[in-house]
């Protein structure tokens, strides 16, 4: 009896054994592992003229040869599928506002958020400004796309199998509705306009005004080429501020008392082997997969190296044969907020010089899996949509509530954004560089340049508002005609410098021109503590190597905590702990190190102090006032840094200050006694957080990075689709970013360099980059996640660029065949 229960224990044992293996077999291989592609299998492609040659190295980066153009963009529409076609299918469907079609109810909001901004209303109006060739190119990127999605049925990307549904064919529309969507995380200033007038409404002018700090006198400005000459620095942000709150007064009624990155190059005389040098890495934020595609394009008549968005043809960041170049974000007002006056009977009309005008009506049925559809009701004003979904109003001043709010943004308006990618990468010499870039319609740019010749220059390139009776810094009135925009700034006109005297040029996000530049291009630039960081280190010998490039873009030095530090430490205490912490600080080197401590201590001691000072005084201003965004797709924010610049800008000036108050009892408090009371709740917060060892304190261990997929969530996908959480140094003022939450404990970092290069121009190849994750999307592919390590530690990879060098790299080939 004993023997049959055993054995009819173990078949039970067996089978669930069977059963739990073949869940997982069908979890992990037929669901994830079958979808990687053969990177070493030849495939016929039937809308190919001529075969392509694909070879990739050990990291996945493909080399692509093809006859012509046509075939050219074919294959990378075929790799980019390949790799990314999850993450081209996601970018496309925030465009079109239909990830609640696949998620469900939790995607519902950034749908409205989409729809309502209206990405694919404009990728629709661009697509019928495109000219032929542009089109043409989108068409063959396009086939490419859906040849690969053609050959795989059921085996396209692990996300469409555990989703259950199937991409549609790729269009030309997609590409155009992505560039949108990339053009929007890029601009800023809405939520500004909206901060400053919740600050409006909090505080009174005077005070709302002093809350944004000029930008710090002895930072750079990239048109001063690194000393090479002094431009003017007269105006106040305060004392524009002013003005234009005095107008929202006036026809607000309002009463008183109530999204970085970094690139530089060097001439030759710079250089140790008398070459330029040109640098670049962008800061996004984290992705999984990463935001760029490493890829290195060759025909006879087009040859380009570098990084692509997999969803678009061509290099974005990279070189050719001639000429290199980067980009940073410039920072640039492109949007502006209306208030418009409508009926008191029909909402769907608009004054307009003293005439009713009516809006555009669109119903946007938004499908939710599981769920019934969303109507959303767009209005669009002559400005743009009303922004009435994504605005509580409640949050408004009350004088607002009456009327609505509508957007203008320069991505609304079509543009040959392709066609200046694809001159772009054609471009042999500065004049030609400058040509292409008078095309770009997308987000405001720094773009550096470097010939082969030895010649170096910058661009700010995009369309430019010119603004008049407007700033754009508060919402306008949108009744009138006295405040809207007088067209584009010339891309003539636009700050530009080629060859400066000191043979360097720095951008990192910072401001680049001075107070005399005759139009307006914003207040929310980068307070220049990294620029500052990179010219200083630029400037301390007279040759540099690749070597003290990689240095560089490694180095965690804040120059903004070396100014604040000194204020943190003049204070003594007795408490045991809050000596630690001012040890930590008076023997630190102002390095953002993940295994040091001090950094712990000055985040913790700043965003008390930064509470303090601003936080409990700013009502419903203060969220956008610490640069919190309302949507989490899109964390670029106007603000950023602002209030860290003003409290030092207060303790440099000020021993007495209304700022110094604590707002709960009115009691006014000296600098002294401030900095007291926030070094004790700063630490006791530690303590709380990490426990009484201070070996707990070090960077690493609160500062850290982790990529997230958005299946990641589900617990048995977590191990599959996630990684980390790792360490990291820096934060968002040293040259290496990371920039976290800021909150306590510190959040994980949301934003970091996505992609770094470095270029020996014209020894190209001797080119060295990484992106901050890997090639693939496949999780279970090994180049899903091999560059992490490497982009933690400061290791490259080669990026080569000639026929030996290609070959010696390949590890994988393929070749696409014509039927």
């Amino acid at each position: 009896m004993l023997t049959t229960l055993f054995i009819i224990l173990l078949v039970v044992v067996g089978v669930i054994l069977a059963l739990v293996g073949a869940f997982f077999f069908y979890l992990y291989w037929w669901q994830i592992q079958r979808a990687a592609p053969n990177l070493d299998q030849d495939v016929v492609f039937s809308g190919l003229d001529q075969p392509v040659e694909i070879r990739r190295d050990k990291h996945g980066v493909p080399h692509i040869t093809a006859q012509s153009e046509a075939d050219l963009f074919r294959a990378q529409g075929f790799v980019h599928a390949q790799d990314r076609l999850w993450q081209m299918e996601q970018s496309r469907r925030i465009a079109r506002g239909a990830l609640a079609e696949i998620f469900g109810d939790a995607a519902l909001d950034a749908d409205r958020f989409s729809r309502i901004v209206g990405f694919w209303r404009a990728a629709q109006q661009e697509l019928e400004t495109l000219d032929g060739a542009t089109r043409q190119m989108l068409d063959w990127y396009a086939e490419g796309v859906n040849a690969y999605i053609k050959a795989r049925p059921g085996r396209l990307a692990a996300e469409f199998n555990l989703l259950r549904f199937a991409p549609e064919p790729w269009r030309a529309l997609d590409t155009l509705g992505y560039a949108k969507v990339m053009h929007w995380s890029l601009s800023i200033n809405w939520e500004s306009e909206l901060t400053r007038l919740q600050l409006l409404h909090q505080l009174d002018p005077v005070a709302a005004a002093e809350l944004e700090p000029d930008y710090p006198p002895t930072n750079p400005i990239t048109l001063e080429g690194v000393g090479s000459e002094e431009v003017t620095r007269l105006l106040s942000a305060s004392g524009l501020l002013l003005n234009q709150y005095d107008a929202v007064r006036q026809w607000l009624g309002v009463q008183q008392g109530g999204e970085g990155s970094n690139s530089w190059v060097l001439a030759p005389k710079a250089s140790l082997n008398r070459r330029p040098l040109l640098c670049n890495d962008p800061h996004l934020a984290l992705t999984v997969p990463g935001a760029f595609y490493e890829v290195h394009l060759a025909c006879p008549t087009l040859e380009v190296s570098g990084v692509s968005f997999p969803g678009a043809p061509g290099v974005l960041i990279g070189h050719n044969a001639d000429i290199a170049w980067g980009m940073t974000n410039a920072l640039v007002d492109v949007q502006d907020l209306y208030l418009e006056r409508a009926h008191p009977d029909d909402d769907t009309l608009f004054e307009h010089n003293g005439e009713w005008r009516p809006a555009q009506v669109i119903e946007e049925t938004i499908q939710v899996r599981r769920g019934k559809p969303h109507v959303e009701r767009v209005l669009i004003t002559r400005h743009g949509p009303l922004l009435d979904g994504l605005v509580a109003r409640k949050e408004l001043p009350a004088a607002m509530r009456s009327l609505r709010v509508a957007l203008r943004w320069t991505g609304h308006e079509p543009g040959p954004l392709v066609r200046a990618v694809y001159q772009l990468n054609q471009a042999r010499n500065w004049d030609e560089f400058c040509a292409a870039l008078a095309d770009w319609s997308g987000p405001p740019q720094n773009v550096t340049f470097a010939d082969a010749a030895g010649n170096i220059g910058y661009v700010l390139a995009g369309r430019v508002p010119i603004r008049t009776g407007n700033l754009g810094l508060v919402p306008a009135p949108g009744w009138t005609d006295e405040h809207e925009w007088a067209g584009y700034i010339p891309a003539s006109e636009l700050p530009r410098l080629y060859n400066p005297p000191s043979g360097i040029i720095v951008t990192a996000n910072n401001k680049m021109v001075g107070d005399d530049y005759p139009y307006f291009l914003g207040l929310e630039f980068d307070p220049g503590w990294r620029a500052a960081r990179i010219e200083e280190r630029l400037t301390e010998k007279d040759r540099y190597t690749l070597r003290d490039m990689e240095e560089l873009q490694l180095d965690t030095v804040s120059k903004y905590a070396q100014a604040l530090t000194p204020w943190l430490t003049i204070i003594g205490s007795e408490d045991p702990w809050e000596k630690a912490a001012l040890t930590a600080l008076r023997r630190w080197n102002f390095r953002m190190e993940a295994e040091s401590e001090a950094p712990t201590v000055f985040h913790y001691y700043l965003t008390t102090l930064r509470e303090m000072v601003f936080g409990d005084k700013l009502g419903a201003g203060r969220a956008g006032y610490f640069a919190r965004g309302s949507n989490p797709l899109f964390l670029i924010n106007g603000f950023l840094l602002r209030a860290e610049t003003h409290l030092l800008e207060l303790l440099d000036n000020h021993e007495q200050s209304v700022w110094y108050m604590d707002a709960a009892t009115g009691r006014q408090r000296t600098r002294d006694e401030l900095l007291q009371e926030a070094l004790a709740r700063a630490i006791k917060q530690l303590r709380a957080d990490t426990g009484d060892v201070t070996r707990q304190w070090s960077w690493g261990k609160l500062h850290q990075v982790r990529y997230v997929h958005p299946l990641g969530s589900a617990r048995l996908l977590r191990d599959v689709f996630n990684r980390g959480p790792f360490p990291v140094g820096g934060d968002s003022t040293t040259p290496n970013v990371t920039r976290h939450a800021a909150q306590l404990p510190p959040g994980l970092v949301q934003v970091a360099a996505a992609y770094r290069q470095i270029y020996e121009v014209g020894a190209w190849d001797r080119a060295q980059s990484v992106t901050n994750l890997g090639q693939s999307g496949h999780p279970l592919s090994r180049q899903y996640d091999d560059q992490i390590v490497m982009w933690r530690e400061g290791v490259y990879h080669a990026m080569p660029w000639g026929e030996e060098a290609v070959r010696k790299a390949t590890a994988h080939r393929m070749t696409l065949k014509p039927e």
